[in-house]
């Protein structure tokens, strides 16, 4: 056919509710968290049948501890606390507050905690629905057509919170967009792991151990936190200095790349030793474009990898001679993709500074990246230091569209798409947004005009720290 021809039929309205957040994920669910608090009838939907994003079907099983200074002092408060507490109750327990690496947790069990948080707070939450429109009245922003298994249906809102992770909204809704795309990662887990005799091995050969990459943390802080809590840490980027990697490379047992999978690009993995699993996160692929002729064979190639990489683990490793595939991740580990031309720009130099704003709704560590392992190919180790910065409500703002705030990290108006993407600031965005679009629908005004000492007030309430 040489032209198109525009269908227009009924379609039969799902719901109507004050606030609508449109994405699953951690930031997600954050911000239906903070906007049911916040007095707002809320309503939540994700297009997995489970509610997590990257922290569930993505398989990304643990959290960054950028909660706390580099004194020590916690420096985020509010739902990011919240969550990543009531996951480390699945792994760690408490003793995650002693250590600053990763909070490692079982996916499985988040799974239903996600759901439970939400239930308690009297979100509704609709899962299996993804969003294929939007429902525009001029520039203002009224709801979202979602499709699942009853076909076309429109979830009518006061108030749209975009955490959909790739800024799915705000493209439908024509927003100012920006894009840039890198690196995705994969992720698998393997059953049947004695992690004890794996970290042994460590103990045994602390040479082979990647101190002070990726997180700046020691061998001996590392065994700590496993002698503590039963949970370990082996960093990003680590994989090629362990010589059975190098051997298994040279033999031809570990092909470097499995179609567009790097098998050691990243390699960093998360063991729980009571479960007897660890979570292999490896895998760097590029991304160019937000389209299933990509996605699909991406994660076809990343499940190759996880069986040819079990199968050297099991040949080459101690702890996994009955090692398995477990699981691997639905869902392919996108850093960067869309994100919004917003009100104003949060730039690299603000997160690395102490920086406040008058019209903050969260708050983070600051942060830079510095090089401290000096092995070749050694990733830079993130740094926290001893004071925080301000996110500010402007950077969740997109420029044309009323009634809608972005409520995930990754695709708020920033230098660069990744600063704010880690899982404890996606989730301050997402409380900050939540609350911002609560707040506005009890006054009855947009979300950019909303009185910002009382959405102050608000998050205060909410734990957030000022």
């Amino acid at each position: 056919m040489s032209e198109m021809t525009e269908l227009r039929r009924e379609v039969p309205v799902l719901t109507d509710t004050e606030v609508l957040v449109a994405g699953g994920g951690l930031g997600g669910i954050a911000a239906a968290l903070a906007s049911a608090r916040a007095g707002a009838k809320t309503v939540l939907i994700e297009r997995n049948g489970y509610l997590g994003g990257v922290a569930a079907a993505g398989m990304c099983c643990s959290v960054y501890n950028c909660i706390f200074r580099g004194d020590g002092s916690e420096g985020v408060g509010g739902i990011p606390v919240e969550i990543t507490g009531r996951l480390a109750q699945t792994g760690p327990g408490d003793g995650w507050r002693r250590h600053k690496g990763h909070i490692i947790y079982d996916v499985e069990r988040a799974k239903l905690l996600f759901s439970e948080i939400l239930e308690e707070a009297g979100v509704r939450v609709l899962t299996g629905l993804a969003c294929s429109d939007v429902i525009l009245e001029g520039d203002r922003l009224r709801g979202v057509i979602v499709t699942g298994r009853r076909g076309l249906e429109a979830i009518r809102a006061e108030a749209v919170v975009d955490s959909t992770g790739d800024a799915d909204i705000a493209a439908l809704s024509g927003a100012p967009i920006k894009t840039r795309y890198g690196k995705t990662s994969y992720v698998f887990r393997l059953g049947g792991v004695d992690m004890d005799r794996f970290v042994d091995y460590f103990k045994r050969h602390p040479d082979q151990y990647p101190e002070r990459m990726d997180v700046n943390w020691t061998f001996e802080e590392a065994m700590a936190q496993y002698d503590e809590t039963g949970t370990f840490l082996f960093p990003h980027g680590g994989g090629i200095q362990l010589a059975a990697v190098r051997e298994a490379m040279e033999e031809g047992l570990l092909p470097r790349e499995i179609g567009v999978q790097n098998t050691i690009g990243a390699m960093q993995m998360h063991g729980i030793r009571k479960l007897g699993v660890l979570h292999v996160i490896t895998g760097y692929a590029p991304l160019h474009a937000m389209s299933a002729e990509e996605i699909a064979p991406t994660v076809t190639d990343g499940r190759r990898m996880a069986f040819a990489v079990a199968e050297f683990f099991r040949k080459k490793l101690p702890g996994f001679e009955n090692a398995y595939v477990a699981a691997t991740a639905d869902d392919l580990g996108i850093r960067t993709s869309r994100y919004i031309d917003g009100e104003f720009l949060f730039t690299k130099q603000m997160k690395e500074n102490e920086t406040h704003f008058d019209d903050a709704v969260g708050r983070g560590v600051v942060e830079r990246l510095v090089k401290l392992n000096t092995a070749d190919g050694a990733w830079n180790a993130q740094v926290l230091g001893d004071c925080c910065y301000d996110i500010p409500l402007r950077c969740l703002l997109p420029r044309k569209i009323e009634g809608l705030i972005m409520g995930s990290g990754r695709s708020v108006s920033s230098e660069i798409p990744d600063l704010l993407r880690v899982m404890v600031m996606t989730m301050a965005v997402g409380q900050g947004a939540g609350t911002a679009a609560a707040v506005a629908v009890r006054q009855g005004v947009p979300v950019r005009n909303v009185d910002y000492e009382a959405l102050k007030r608000e998050l205060i309430r909410g734990g957030v720290p000022f």
